[in-house]
């Protein structure tokens, strides 16, 4: 599967010439600390604008012999496994590799208000359900990593 990675042409030159980290990454996102990526080109091309010098790659992932852990749809278990992972109750991945929608990013006002319980937990994830974007991938651990191929820039 070809999927593509939104960032600057410095860390896209890191990328290619050192190769992919999981450990780089912020924690408290959507499915953890890992190297996210997408599917879809326009995703990563919107991604990289939010950069001075935008820049997009693209490589190839063998799913064969990975663990995976996908959710087609923004369903409850995605919603809950999102809230729990932003808000930092969920504990450490046994996947690979995990897939699914995006969150927006009303998800840090959320967890302010869970928080200080203006919203339940349940209200929480209810909202993070309707106001999914996008679609992703997370690339979680080294094993991963090795399945990935043909890193390359994409001429935007």
């Amino acid at each position: 599967m070809k999927l593509y990675h939104g960032t600057d042409v410095f860390s896209a030159e890191k990328i290619i010439t050192e190769g992919i980290s999981t450990s780089i990454g912020r924690p408290f996102l959507d499915f953890g600390r890992g190297f996210y990526a997408t599917p879809k080109l326009s995703q990563a091309i919107e991604w990289a604008r939010g950069t001075i010098s935008p820049c997009v790659i693209s490589m190839e992932i063998d799913e064969s012999n990975l663990s995976i852990k996908g959710f087609d749809s923004p369903s409850h278990e995605w919603a809950e496994f999102v809230i729990k992972n932003r808000f930092g109750i969920l504990p450490p991945q046994k996947y690979d590799c995990i897939y699914g929608p995006m969150a927006d990013s009303g998800v840090s006002r959320m967890y302010a208000r869970y928080r200080t319980k203006q919203i339940t937990l349940e209200e929480a994830i209810n909202r993070v359900r309707a106001n999914a974007n996008g679609w992703q991938w997370v690339l979680l651990t080294n094993n991963a990593v090795t399945h990935i191929s043909n890193i390359r820039k994409v001429d935007l």
